[in-house]
């Protein structure tokens, strides 16, 4: 850049991108010169500025920028009226001389144009000289036909009278007059003093009618209409970025209808077009500062945000403006139809040489200004592979954790399959046929468990594995495999391109259903560029030689390919590659496990060892934290998650929540002990009073026995079962009576007692 800039309020979007670009030419002193929009005397300089004018200190900033500086920038974003107003009076007043050229850009926005309708394409009218010839040319010709049909008329009077009785009903028909159709076409930079902002921007374009009424020597005044700003972390599509980045809804949505024009222009095209003025100073006054996009409708800028950041998927929805701002609203129901300056894209006579950023819009370049919005927001994926052989619930509980924590999605086979046929996924139509031929053979080796050679199955297995890895939920959040992949092999052919590899083998094309005008034409023989007839086996001949042909092509890449990978020191991994390689033990009593030693020294020789976790002793939130500080080993992602201080209140809002749980329980605990011991001591205090009682009824039993004569005792309790026994004796005859009669005493004793 060749000339000094003044530009009015540093620390602005525009301004910061300002200095970006000014920051790149390698200049030992400062030669430029801004303001910021609140004064700091403690701010130093940044590179390539000489001088941070004060506001408080307006004659000697006057002075330095009249003297100084060649380009004076002011953006109607961020500039006040007092600042319009001091520098319109600085080139009004009769005293300040220009000894140089000073060019005076106000950088606005097509919103100073919301009032506009669209722009009806002038008729194009003939000349009077014109319209003359041609009637005379039609009179003529109608004389020429009177003459030919007299000469070749004949006596026919029935033939005569027909063509009259139809030209009478022809006459007598109504004629439908055509509608005109009106065309539009896109409104000009030399169409600006018929353009009208509702009443919300009509301060705006009051600006640019003051600035552009400046009229001084060496003065150029230039109005930049820019289109609405994206880019560069976004300012008006933010909120559009975040939604389609966490797919949160799914479906991003559009206001009815949608086909409202949107001029757009990336903040980076938007400076280089400032320059580009500053520097090529163009005739007009009045500059449109919009990219060179064909579809500026509001349905195509949100396709194409979908589709490069989010799912593919839109919706129309009546309620799109529900977390708009009165401005943002504005600038969505924005319908205007534009082109941008010819000094930017020029026309075949004069080619322009603008080296664009993004000059097709934000549909074309969304992957490119993805790569902006993330590396601004400090956004990455988090890939990781997570291995269990033990799998329970609490394993799926960490799982989920993790995943609901960094809001990446939890994949195994089952789910990559499962997604491959879900229609909210754009498959790939170049493998769908094969997908669908093979797929029963796929299932078999999920099934199987078992490592198997590459065949033509397992090429369009990890072919839709990586696909799925391919997809922005995975590349911009990053994902979890849970129990993927199981062997070396599978881990190669998924994490490294091995295009060869995978390639599938070429099959026999269908014959096509012929039609019988298709026969007649095939038994016409071929012919060449001469026209000669070409016989049917040099008509095979010649498809031979071009697939021969086409083959060494395809070697030749392949082999350059190599060579490649061989001179940058092998073969680069796919973007999806882990970064943490996660190892759960079992969660069971024993401590003998398994482990995958192949799989472990894959990833160890390519930089990613294992990290090993015992949950048994630990909480799952334990185990949570534990695995999150594994995680983050490289640094903390934004991601739109909780900051260091959320985390560190969570973390002791739960660690007071397990305290609060341990009191309460050795409270509870307490409780139920001293109930189970008051329980156990009225059983205790039940059972002596039982058997006090029971001796007491003992005891008195014992005095009565004891107050009785022994002779009446004996007649009362013995003599009775006695003489029973005595009686039962004679009657037997036993041959031991004593133990006779023994038993039979012992057997009525149980008698007594119920008697």
């Amino acid at each position: 850049m060749s000339k000094k800039y003044f530009i009015n309020n540093l620390d602005s979007p525009l301004g910061q991108e300002f200095y970006s670009q000014l920051v790149k030419e390698d200049t030992d002193e400062g030669v430029h010169m801004a303001t910021y929009t609140i004064d700091d005397p403690n701010k130093m300089p940044p590179k390539g500025f000489k001088k941070i004018l004060k506001r408080y200190k307006p004659k000697l900033s006057r002075k330095k920028m009249l003297e100084e500086c060649d380009v004076y920038v002011y953006d109607v974003a961020s500039a006040t009226q007092q600042d319009l107003d001091y520098v319109c009076d600085i080139f009004k007043n009769s005293k300040t001389t220009l000894e140089e050229q000073k060019v005076l850009i106000l950088v606005s926005t097509v919103l100073t144009w919301s009032a506009m309708p669209d722009k009806v394409k002038p008729k194009v009218e003939k000349k009077a000289d014109e319209e003359q010839e041609g009637e005379q040319q039609e009179q003529q010709e109608q004389q020429q036909k009177k003459e030919e049909a007299e000469e070749n008329q004949e006596p026919k009077e029935d033939e005569n009278q027909e063509q009259e009785q139809e030209q009478q009903q022809v006459q007598q028909q109504p004629i439908n007059e055509v509608p005109e159709v009106i065309e539009y076409v896109p409104w000009e930079e030399s169409d600006y003093k018929l353009r009208s902002a509702s009443s919300q921007y009509q301060q705006l374009k009051e600006w640019e009618d003051m600035v552009l009424s400046l009229q001084k020597d060496n003065l150029k005044v230039i109005v930049v209409c820019a289109g609405l700003i994206y880019g560069k972390g976004e300012i008006l599509f933010q909120k559009y970025f975040k939604k389609a980045w966490l797919q949160q809804p799914y479906k991003l949505s559009y206001q009815p209808d949608g086909n409202n024009k949107v001029p757009t222009v990336h903040i980076t095209d938007l400076v280089k077009m400032i320059v580009k003025v500053s520097e090529s100073i163009p005739e007009s006054n009045y500059i449109f500062a919009v990219d060179n996009t064909k579809d500026r409708s509001q349905k195509a800028i949100i396709q194409g945000i979908a589709t490069g950041v989010g799912s593919g998927w839109i919706e129309e929805n009546d309620d799109f403006f529900k977390d708009f701002t009165p401005e943002e609203m504005d600038c969505f129901r924005l319908h205007l139809d534009c082109k941008p300056s010819q000094m930017f894209i020029g026309n075949e006579e004069t080619p322009s040489d603008f080296e664009w950023h993004c000059e097709k819009g934000i549909a074309v370049n969304a992957k490119k200004i993805l790569q902006e919005f993330t590396s601004i927001h400090k956004l990455r994926p988090i890939k990781i592979i997570m291995e269990s052989k033990a799998e329970n619930m609490r394993f799926q509980d960490i799982l989920n954790m993790i995943g609901d924590h960094y809001r990446i999605p939890v994949i195994n086979q089952e789910q990559i399959f499962k997604d491959a046929q879900d229609p909210n996924y754009v498959f790939p139509p170049e493998m769908q046929e094969d997908f669908d031929e093979l797929w029963p053979a796929i299932q078999e080796y999920i099934n199987s468990q078992t490592p198997a050679q590459l065949s033509e199955q397992l090429k369009i297995y990890y072919k839709v594995i990586k696909w799925r890895l391919s997809q922005n939920d995975c590349q911009n959040r990053g994902f979890i495999l849970q129990n993927f992949p199981n062997y070396f092999e599978e881990a190669d052919f998924i994490f490294y391109p091995n295009k060869q590899k995978l390639k599938m083998k070429k099959k026999p094309k269908k014959k096509p259903v012929v039609s019988e005008e298709a026969k007649q034409q095939s038994q016409e023989p071929a012919v060449d560029e001469n026209g000669d007839p070409i016989e049917q086996e040099q008509a095979e001949e010649q498809q031979l030689d071009e697939q021969q042909q086409e083959e060494p092509q395809e070697e030749e890449q392949q082999e350059e390919e190599q060579q490649e990978e061989e001179q940058e020191g092998g073969p680069k991994p796919e973007d999806f590659f882990p970064e943490s390689y996660i190892v759960i033990k079992p969660l069971g009593k024993t401590d003998q496990f398994d482990y995958n030693r192949k799989l472990i020294n894959f990833f160890s020789e390519r930089n990613l060892d294992a990290y090993f976790i015992d949950p048994r002793k630990k909480t799952n939130h334990d185990t949570f934290e534990d695995l999150r500080i594994y995680i983050e080993r490289n640094g903390r992602p934004y991601n739109y998650l909780q900051n260091e201080q959320e985390l560190i209140i969570q973390y002791f809002n739960l660690q007071r929540i397990k305290d609060l749980t341990i009191k309460y329980t050795r409270k509870q605990a307490i409780q139920i002990w001293k109930e189970i011991t008051k329980v156990k001591k009225d059983n205790r205090q039940g059972l002596v009073t039982k058997y006090t009682k029971y001796i007491q009824e003992q005891e008195q039993e014992l005095q009565q026995v004891k107050q009785f004569p022994f002779r009446n005792y004996l007649m009362d309790f013995v003599v009775p079962v006695l003489n029973e026994g005595l009686v039962e004796v004679a009657h037997i005859l036993p041959d031991d009576p004593v133990e006779f009669l023994a038993e039979y005493l012992y057997k009525r004793s149980f008698n007594v007692d119920n008697e």
